[in-house]
Parts: C-alpha cells; sequence; structure tokens
C-alpha cells in the first residue's frame, strides 16, 4: 500500500519546507521510491528535487471545482499515489481546500482505501505557539483519528517543549487522538542560508560546506533521519528511488 505523506503546518514560518527536504533526503539514502508534489505558489521544494509543482489545492467548495480550469488537477495526487509514496508540500492558509478534497472526494472511507491501494498520513509541523497548537487541533478534530498525524516539534524555533507536552490541553489531544510526536532538532541559521543559497539536495551540498558546518549538517540529518524512521512509518522493503530522475 503506497501512502500520501502531507507536509502540513497551516502557517509559514514553521519549518515545513526544511523538514520536507530531510524527508526526501531520508527516502533517497533508503533507496525508497517516491513522487514529490510542491503545491506551494513558490514550489522551493520542487526546484530542488525536481518535483511536480504545477499542482495546488484551490477549491474549498463544489462551485469551485465546477468552473475551474484547475481545481481538479489535485485528483492526480491520488493516480501517483497507486504507484508509490507521494510527498505532498502544503502552503500555509490551506487547510480547508484540502479538507474539502479529502471529504468531498470520500478519501478516508475504508472501502476507498482497500480499493486505491492508497492511504494517508500527515507530518504536522509546529514552532510550538499558541496559534500553531489551535491549528494542530483543528486539524486533529477535522479527520477525528482517521487521517494518522505525527507532530513535528521544531526544535529550532522552540527548543524546550515541556510545558507543552505537560499541558493539560496537550495530553487530552494525545489521549483523544493518539498521534505520533517526533522531534526536529534545531539547525544555524547561518548553515541554512548557506544550504538555501546552493539549491542543490543535502547529498550534493554536503561537499560544498565549510568543515564544522558540514559536522554540523551531518550531525542534524543524522538526527532527523532517525526521529523519521521512528516513526515506523517506512519499514517496507524499499525499492529502487526512481521517481524524481528524468
Amino acid at each position: 500500500m503506497a501512502t500520501i505523506y502531507l507536509i502540513d503546518g497551516e502557517k509559514g514560518g514553521v519549518g515545513k519546507s526544511l523538514f520536507c527536504r530531510c524527508l526526501l533526503h531520508f527516502l533517497e539514502q533508503k533507496k525508497i521510491a517516491y513522487k514529490l508534489i510542491d503545491t506551494d505558489p513558490k514550489p522551493d521544494v520542487a526546484q530542488i528535487y525536481n518535483g511536480i509543482k504545477d499542482i495546488q489545492f484551490v477549491a474549498s467548495d463544489e462551485a469551485t471545482v465546477m468552473y475551474s480550469q484547475t481545481a481538479g488537477e489535485v485528483d492526480k495526487i491520488i493516480d501517483l499515489a497507486m504507484k508509490e509514496d507521494v510527498i505532498v508540500n502544503l502552503p500555509g492558509k490551506v487547510h480547508q481546500q484540502v479538507k474539502f478534497w479529502i471529504e468531498g472526494n470520500n478519501l478516508l472511507d475504508e472501502d476507498f482505501i482497500k480499493e486505491s491501494g492508497v492511504s494517508f498520513c500527515k507530518f504536522f509541523l509546529s514552532n510550538g505557539s499558541d496559534i500553531s497548537l489551535d491549528l494542530l487541533e483543528d486539524s486533529l478534530q477535522t479527520y477525528k483519528g482517521k487521517l494518522p498525524h505525527i507532530l513535528v516539534r521544531n526544535q529550532g524555533l522552540k527548543l524546550d517543549w515541556s510545558d507543552i507536552t505537560n499541558s493539560d490541553r496537550f495530553l487530552e489531544l494525545k489521549s483523544k487522538y493518539q498521534f505520533l510526536e517526533i522531534d526536529f532538532p534545531g539547525l544555524r541559521r547561518t548553515d541554512i542560508d548557506f544550504i538555501d543559497r546552493k539549491k542543490q539536495p543535502f547529498a550534493q551540498v554536503m561537499a560544498q560546506l565549510p568543515l564544522l558546518a558540514r559536522q554540523r549538517v551531518k550531525t542534524f540529518l543524522s538526527d532527523t533521519m532517525a526521529a523519521i524512521e521512528g516513526t515506523g512509518k517506512f519499514t517496507t522493503s524499499p525499492t529502487p528511488a526512481t521517481a524524481n530522475k528524468k
């Protein structure tokens, strides 16, 4: 069964694009086939990893779909996922559009999942702010446990999460929806800026980093990959990573 992995956070500045690049690096290192779809209007990840960048979530109601020439393009995601895992990098403020697509097509229906062989999983990036946690709660409540969530705690934006993870609100959400949690380690802004300027996959840019920066990025990637592997979502037998190779 293939999975559509949504890289979400519903707001800008929470680390979605950087985490998405780390996830793609993980898949390529593990030789797991995937297809990348970058639905952000500024598809920076697609430019680096040669992904699809002409699909966007634009409809939040049936009337828009009926009269739009492009709203139905998102249906291609299902076609691609019937062949291999799909990574969908989402922009901010697209919750209603994604919800409309998933619920409007009843994509979480057990019979549909069985027939298509396609399931969903969401990596939800958070900076630990009240707004970010409100958006996480909204997403969890929307799908009522039918769409597995993995909270990605961005330690580059909030190092200590204990005040959140020990709060009554958080513990109640965790008990009700049983979502997973992983830590996304921080990386120096200067290192991120250097990597961003190169506009290359991690595997290519590593050799160009100064020695100490390379050591920091190496540790950052190792810790992030271990966290991703620890979710247990990528334990199937790997297949050659032919996706995004032309």
